[in-house]
């Protein structure tokens, strides 16, 4: 590709963006999709490698050119995602010489403007920059985030240097790539390394993203390593996405690995004496909430999360499977600097096909206990439990809490 072609590519706009999903392998949503640019040849309608593409963009001295072709087009594909799901993030690579412009100019700003995508729903991948333009990643970062933007560390472990980016950045949303890691003739020194890495990004209130997931064996290694998300070829390859194919993607997404036996691995208690705690700990809960208030509940939920200290979040159904309050978090007693990230359920969604809802109101029960899962608020391990409650009007309702297990039965028994 030569210098002409280079420039017909910027000036027809000749990109294509494909988008790859990153789910949470605990719950099922997908967190965000990442853009990924490709260019095509104008002249002879042939792709060309991303690679080869920015390389060439360097020399030919349009790099900022390019990243601005690919800022728009990518928020531009990403519209009518966000359209139905309103709670999707964007990822967007940037080159460093995109950084080092977008601190005079607000392209980026004017993309988001012009599509409506508000600056909350987009997540800066930061990967190639050198240590050297210290001050001028300073100024991008604090620039952008203060609009509400998410940094992210793009393909961490790449470089030798990656965790003074880490302390530079401080970013919201870490991500980890397998392929960068295979050099490591040692499992047991990925294996520790990851988790080193992951304990730093959950002890900062960060988010932890597996890129390159390929097989079932990557899943599960890396969720054991403290991955929160994952993404690659063994969830969905990169393509054009339409919001119907992303619900494809998550329903047809099954973990292979045996939950039963990871929480056993993991010493979770479930026997029936922590059930009977549960149970009647959801009992005296009943007593104090019933009579609320619908709309006005944060006084509730806050004396719950005073006297409970095991208490994650909550939040209130109607009898119909849709949340009718707010999304309450016990930020006292858990870091959850990057909540909104995390999906956390929002007014007016929708219950009705999730174990929490669906097994308590098809069974005689009055309370319902889930599998344990990976909350992804503080990466413990969780159960959900839902109870009929009643409010101030007499109609009944279904109360939802995800409980640290751990936690509840340290408490439980030491008392």
């Amino acid at each position: 590709m030569n210098n002409i072609s280079i420039t017909d590519i910027i000036e027809q706009e000749s990109i294509d963006i494909l988008m790859q999903v990153i789910l949470s392998p605990h719950e099922d949503f997908a967190v965000g999709i990442e853009a990924l640019a490709r260019g095509v040849d104008p002249n002879t309608n042939t792709s060309v490698n991303p690679n080869e593409l920015f390389r060439q963009a360097r020399m030919c001295g349009l790099a900022v050119e390019l990243d601005k072709l690919c800022v728009k087009k990518a928020i531009q594909e990403f519209t009518h995602i966000y359209n139905k799901n309103k709670s999707t993030l964007l990822f967007i690579n940037i080159e460093d010489s995109f950084i080092s412009y977008s601190i005079t100019y607000d392209y980026l700003i004017e993309c988001a403007d012009e599509y409506n995508i508000p600056y909350e729903n987009i997540a800066i991948d930061l990967c190639d920059f050198d240590l050297y333009s210290v001050k001028e990643v300073e100024i991008f970062i604090e620039k952008y985030r203060a609009k509400g933007f998410y940094m992210s560390i793009d393909d961490m472990g790449k470089d030798y240097y990656n965790l003074d980016k880490i302390l530079l950045i401080n970013p919201d949303i870490i991500k980890i790539n397998t392929f960068l890691l295979s050099n490591l003739e040692s499992e047991q020194y990925r294996k520790y390394l990851l988790k080193f890495i992951s304990s730093i990004a959950h002890e900062m209130g960060m988010v932890v993203v597996a890129k390159g997931i390929e097989s079932d064996k990557d899943l599960n290694f890396f969720i054991e390593c403290g991955a929160q998300f994952v993404q690659g070829y063994y969830i969905a390859r990169p393509s054009k996405l339409s919001s119907s194919e992303i619900d494809d993607i998550i329903h047809n997404f099954k973990r292979k690995d045996n939950m039963e036996e990871y929480y056993f691995k993991n010493k979770v208690d479930s026997d029936r004496s922590t059930m009977t705690k549960i149970i009647n700990f959801m009992n005296n809960i009943k007593e104090q909430i019933d009579g609320v208030h619908i709309g006005h509940e944060e006084n509730n939920f806050k004396q719950i999360f005073d006297e409970y200290s095991y208490v994650e979040n909550c939040w209130i159904l109607d009898m119909k499977g849709i949340q009718v309050s707010d999304a309450y978090i016990n930020k006292d007693n858990f870091r959850t600097r990057n909540s909104s990230i995390f999906n956390i359920s929002k007014k007016h969604m929708d219950f009705s096909k999730k174990e929490i809802y669906e097994r308590l109101v098809n069974t005689i029960l009055d309370v319902w206990i889930t599998k344990p899962f990976h909350s992804l608020l503080t990466n413990n391990i969780c159960l959900g439990v839902s109870k009929y409650i009643v409010d101030s009007k007499g109609e009944q309702y279904i109360l939802c809490l995800n409980i640290n297990i751990n936690r509840f039965n340290m408490v439980r028994d030491s008392v």
